[in-house]
């Protein structure tokens, strides 16, 4: 069976509209929208022939790895680092501070990968929070990208992660790698499929979920995707690169 795509009508969705709370599956002609207010919510990249390959769960064990594969082929990707999941972020640090010093995008999953709107104000706070101040003290910064565990989002977290001038990042094609995740075949169809139809490269590009805390996704099907893509005429980049914002953004203090 074909991979379900989850697209957006616009790829980067203001206060006024947002796919669902929990992207779930939908066809091109019948997008489900929900009115959202507070940060600003990217399904899709808007720069076309590029891809962003993005990372949940880490940092762990395959991280380490997967930044030599990016190396090795001069790509960037997308890390939503959790600050207590597989494993704690001060035990990764050096693969954190790595990714961030190799130039890929560090971003948010929030602390401990709990579904945020089903928080209090001040749970889901101390989600964002505490994560922050671990970011700080590894790379002297924290990001203002993050991912919604789940990707699950309502109007008060929205509206704390606006007041936190955060940009919310969900994603329109999913490999599902968390229901197969020893199955290098099931999640690397997804990648077949996109870069093996010559039309796709002329659209707005795509942002693909994956998590590296899976042995076979971090390091046989990411370095596949990636040689794929390259062949096909496709650039793989940050989120950040492929909405055409500049890396000054992608952090602050």
């Amino acid at each position: 069976m074909a991979p379900f795509f989850r697209l957006a009508i616009a790829t980067v969705i203001s206060a006024a509209a947002f796919v669902s709370a929990a992207p779930v599956n939908q066809s091109k002609s019948s997008p489900v929208l929900q009115k959202r207010s507070g940060a600003s919510v990217v399904t899709r990249c808007t720069i076309p022939s590029t891809v962003a390959i993005t990372f949940d769960d880490g940092p762990f064990l395959y991280t380490n790895g997967l930044l030599d594969i990016l190396k090795s082929r001069a790509v960037k990707a997308t890390f939503f680092f959790n600050g207590n999941n597989y494993g704690r972020i001060e035990d990764f640090a050096a693969s954190v501070k790595r990714a961030y010093q190799d130039g890929h995008q560090v971003a948010s999953h929030a602390w401990d990968h709990r579904d945020l709107p089903s928080l209090s104000q001040s749970e889901a706070l101390g989600e964002m929070t505490m994560l922050e101040e671990a970011f700080r003290e590894i790379i002297g910064v924290r990001p203002t990208y993050m991912r919604p565990p789940f990707g699950s989002l309502n109007g008060p977290v929205l509206e704390m992660l606006g007041e936190r001038n955060y940009t919310a990042v969900t994603w329109d094609m999913d490999t599902q790698d968390w229901a197969h995740p020893t199955d290098f075949d099931a999640s690397y169809k997804l990648y077949e499929t996109l870069f093996n139809n010559p039309e796709e490269i002329k659209q707005p590009g795509h942002i693909v979920l994956q998590h590296e805390v899976h042995q076979v996704t971090a390091l046989q099907v990411v370095p596949m995707a990636i040689d794929l893509a390259l062949v096909r005429g496709y650039k793989v980049v940050t989120v950040g690169e492929c909405l055409g914002d500049p890396r000054s953004n992608w952090y602050t203090v």
